[in-house]
């Protein structure tokens, strides 16, 4: 129970402090995107000031009816998911998710059919009780808003941490994880789904995985695209960056490529997500240089140990049109 009422702290202070990191809302937070527009193939803030702060956000996604955004902020360890919502052409203030709060809960992922969120969690199985290791998770859409979260469960869900979900338009999930099979560290791997129930998951070998680490794989709906994080890999561009493999003409993954530095930067980039029109990539970047802090500002920030990313500094939400793919499709 206290360490409940702890991570409850946690979350008021991270909250309020978000609240406080948001800068007055200009009129342009309203419509598609939130009024944001991006030009070219040039990667930009998004919703800076509103939805990238001086905080740690990272994620992003959006429902299908493009009404919803939700992303994550992280701190130290512990994460929690947040929402934006349109309401009368208006874009609300970030809140805190109906299913999330409790627990360290990051990586929000809207089906594409919109009727399921997927994420990850270290709550324990009971909803109650210690945190354990970090499952999938999802929720699926009611009448009155989500349900409650349910456990993905075995053999998707292990005793080690499974993260990063992403879903194809006809169920199939990504994720990151470290099985038996993995090629070294935690790898990618896909999960066929069979009349609705989920098969073991498959290790899509050397063309994506490597004996270094990979992570946070986005698929694209029509499962033709892959985009996940790697680093180390000795083509990089710095901290970690986002790779890009297509399917050839016989269902096989194309040798993964480094997206080159029109996307990735000296720092770490990750957390790419597809918008639901594919027009847009989005992906998260500590890039930007961490701002300047007044003295109250620090105490939060010593209070929550930082809000400083794990490698290079606070991570923010970038997007930029999907065109930049182009390239590698040729």
């Amino acid at each position: 129970m206290k360490k409940i009422l702890s991570m409850s702290t946690i979350i008021l202070i991270m909250v309020t402090f978000f609240s406080s990191c948001i800068k007055e809302k200009p009129v342009s937070y309203s419509g598609l995107y939130l009024g944001q527009q991006v030009s070219g193939t040039e990667p930009q803030l998004f919703a800076p000031g509103f939805i990238s702060t001086d905080l740690n956000e990272r994620d992003a996604s959006f429902t299908k009816d493009g009404n919803e955004f939700y992303f994550s902020i992280f701190a130290g360890s512990f994460g929690v998911i947040l929402v934006s919502k349109q309401m009368n052409g208006v874009w609300q203030e970030p809140e805190v998710a109906s299913f999330s709060g409790h627990y360290s809960d990051l990586e929000p992922c809207v089906s594409p059919d919109g009727q399921r969120l997927y994420f990850a969690s270290n709550r324990p199985l009971e909803g109650k009780g210690d945190a354990k290791d970090y499952d999938i998770w999802f929720v699926e859409k009611t009448v009155s808003g989500w349900g409650t979260p349910q456990n993905l469960g075995e053999p998707v869900n292990s005793e080690k941490d499974e993260f990063y979900p992403s879903v194809t338009k006809d169920g199939t999930l990504y994720l990151t994880a470290q099985y038996e099979n993995s090629l070294g560290g935690e790898d990618i791997f896909w999960v066929p789904q069979i009349d609705g129930v989920y098969q073991k998951p498959e290790n899509p070998g050397e063309a994506i995985n490597s004996a270094r680490g990979e992570f946070n794989a986005c698929i694209s709906a029509d499962e033709s695209i892959l985009i996940f994080g790697s680093f180390g890999r000795g083509d990089g561009q710095g901290g970690g960056d986002l790779y890009i493999s297509l399917k050839d003409e016989n269902g096989n993954w194309t040798t993964a490529q480094n997206m080159g530095p029109q996307i990735n930067s000296p720092a770490l980039d990750y957390c790419p997500s597809i918008s639901p029109d594919g027009k847009y990539l989005f992906f998260t970047s500590q890039r930007a240089d961490m701002p300047a802090y007044s003295e109250t500002q620090r105490n939060y920030k010593d209070l929550l140990s930082t809000f400083r990313g794990p490698k290079n500094g606070r991570g923010d939400i970038y997007w930029v049109s999907t065109a930049v793919l182009d390239q590698f499709k040729k």
